[in-house]
């Protein structure tokens, strides 16, 4: 049987279970009661027969009307001494008693007291039950407090609003659902600020591209221009459409793969010779800026376009926002886990490039279960670690 509601089902199982020890309850009772009852009528008329059986020794009179029970003295013969028959038939015992070739039937009726007590059972247990399963209806209730306030709670919760949080409980059970619940309510908080600020980036990385591009059509068709430069103007609006294309393909890898899929594409990558192929599409000029600490062969089961991407991201801000003369230091080597360290006197080379690139960054970081950290001493380092 399927319920909808919870407190349907607890006070479904607690009227079930709570019918079958009533029943079960009342069986051994009337069960014992009524052995009580068969037991004191035996004593009773066992009593009855010895008294009459004395009398009857000592030739005394039997004055029948004072024993509460009907007797009756016939002329018969039997092997038994006392002998008790068809107790509990038509409510009436019957003591067989034989003395000196007389039958001296002792017979009472039986007090319907079991009877009574079925009845008064029969009544009284269905108003015992309505009672415990209403008691049962109010307790349930006080417990499913909290629950309707997890409920109201996260019906209040919205894209715009986080700013609301379950009372604490005191129960150990309801106190960790309230905690893990108002955990979840702090990282979702987390993740849209991380969100608002991915947006904003995505927005200011685009419009700085179109800007460019806008004035510079527009600068070019106020007067006739020579050939070199309109070239030139060309040449730029290039380079722009170009950052466009890859803050599209950065929003693209960004949401192509996930923690569910991440690991279908994984292969054996050498760090080592992608960390190479990145640094071959720069000059010679801009290598000469590049300068590895500690170079070590390193091979990771890792997805190849996300490691790419890491490396380029990193370097690509650290050759464009560092002054001319300045070196960019590298380390890619393994001490109980892997290390990549990109390493600049210069701190804003992670600061004006914290923008779509480092979410890359950070989220190819995390789906290879890594870590991101940025370390500012006299140098400044990002550190990441496989």
């Amino acid at each position: 049987m399927k319920f909808k509601s919870i407190k349907t089902k607890i006070l479904f199982y607690f009227s079930l279970i709570l019918s079958v020890i009533l029943i079960s309850f009342s069986f051994v009772f009337y069960y014992y009661f009524n052995q009580t009852i068969i037991t004191s009528i035996k004593t009773n008329l066992l009593k009855t027969a010895y008294e009459i059986e004395e009398k009857l020794e000592n030739n005394q009179t039997i004055d029948l009307k004072s024993y509460n029970c009907d007797i009756k003295i016939k002329n018969k013969t039997s092997q038994n001494r006392f002998e008790i028959r068809d107790y509990g038939e038509y409510l009436k015992a019957t003591l067989f008693f034989y003395f000196d070739n007389k039958e001296i039937i002792i017979s009472k009726k039986v007090d319907d007291k079991s009877e009574n007590l079925v009845d008064t059972m029969l009544v009284l247990e269905p108003i015992l039950l309505l009672i415990l399963i209403f008691l049962a209806n109010k307790m349930v209730d006080k417990i499913l407090i909290p629950i309707k306030n997890i409920i109201k709670t996260s019906k209040e919760i919205s894209i715009n609003n986080f700013q609301h949080t379950i009372t604490q409980n005191e129960e150990y059970e309801l106190k960790e659902l309230v905690d893990r619940f108002n955990d979840m309510i702090k990282r979702l908080q987390e993740e849209v600020k991380s969100l608002d600020k991915f947006n904003t980036n995505i927005s200011h990385e685009l419009r700085t591209p179109i800007t460019i591009i806008k004035s510079e059509i527009s600068i070019i068709l106020k007067k006739p221009r020579s050939n070199e430069e309109y070239k030139n103007t060309l040449f730029s609006i290039l380079e722009e459409i170009n950052n466009i294309q890859k803050i599209t393909d950065n929003l693209l890898l960004l949401t192509k793969y996930t923690k569910n899929n991440i690991s279908e594409t994984f292969e054996l990558n050498d760090l080592d010779s992608i960390l190479l192929e990145v640094i071959e599409k720069y000059n010679p000029f801009l290598k000469q800026k590049i300068e590895f600490k500690k170079f070590e062969n390193i091979k990771l089961n890792s997805n190849y376009q996300l490691i790419y991407h890491i490396f380029s991201n990193l370097i690509d801000n650290a050759i464009k926002y560092s002054p001319a003369n300045s070196t960019i230091n590298l380390f890619l080597y393994k001490k109980n886990k892997i290390y990549f360290i990109i390493q600049n006197k210069n701190s804003s080379f992670y600061k004006k490039g914290s923008g779509i690139g480092l979410d890359i960054v950070k989220y190819g970081v995390y789906l290879h279960n890594g870590t991101f950290k940025i370390a500012s001493n006299k140098k400044t380092s990002i550190i990441i670690t496989f």
